[in-house]
């Protein structure tokens, strides 16, 4: 599985009960699928961590990465329509990569065109363009889930700033009575 949908799903579980304080959040998340949670949780110590445990900084570097990803793909398809590599792309360069396209994606083409074009004169400038790509990132990684990730770090039992995976089977198995 992708280190992007290990995030993904870590964070779609944490983030669901954040309005409540972070420890109870994080409790509802463990117990609503404690053999899913504490997977989720292993695979982001593992790919970021590593053996010396998960830490804060881990997790941002998660953060970014997936937001970068995001970035850079939303960016591309823009760059792929700037077809005088001007910076920019105008309507007229939308509707031949629209020619070339299949219905639906002449749609989502329009869509992340119109979304994008923030000033409304027919073009996607540089600053546009910019936007647009932090804007898809912060979509593909919002700050509630964000928030989610970096609650991981209260299962760090020992306080050392490292969450290791037996501190995540520790606390899911006090969750579940056994621990």
């Amino acid at each position: 599985m992708a280190w992007r949908q290990v995030g993904m799903m870590v964070a779609g579980l944490l983030v669901s009960g954040m309005a409540r304080a972070d420890g109870d959040a994080l409790a509802e998340a463990m117990s609503r699928n404690p053999d899913r949670f504490e997977a989720r949780a292993v695979d982001l110590i593992a790919g970021f961590g590593g053996a010396d445990g998960l830490r804060a900084e881990d997790i941002e570097t998660h953060i970014a990465l997936e937001r970068a990803g995001a970035r850079a793909s939303g960016l591309r398809r823009f760059l792929a329509m700037d077809l005088d590599a001007d910076g920019a792309v105008t309507r007229a360069e939308l509707a031949v990569a629209q020619h070339a396209a299949s219905a639906q994606g002449r749609g989502r083409m329009e869509r992340q065109f119109a979304s994008a074009d923030a000033d409304g004169n027919d073009a996607v400038d540089a600053s546009e363009l910019a936007a647009f790509g932090t804007a898809a990132g912060l979509q593909a990684l919002g700050e509630d889930e964000a928030d989610g990730l970096r609650a991981l770090m209260q299962l760090d039992a020992d306080g050392n700033g490292a969450l290791t995976t037996a501190e995540v089977a520790a606390a899911v198995a006090r969750l579940d009575g056994t621990g």
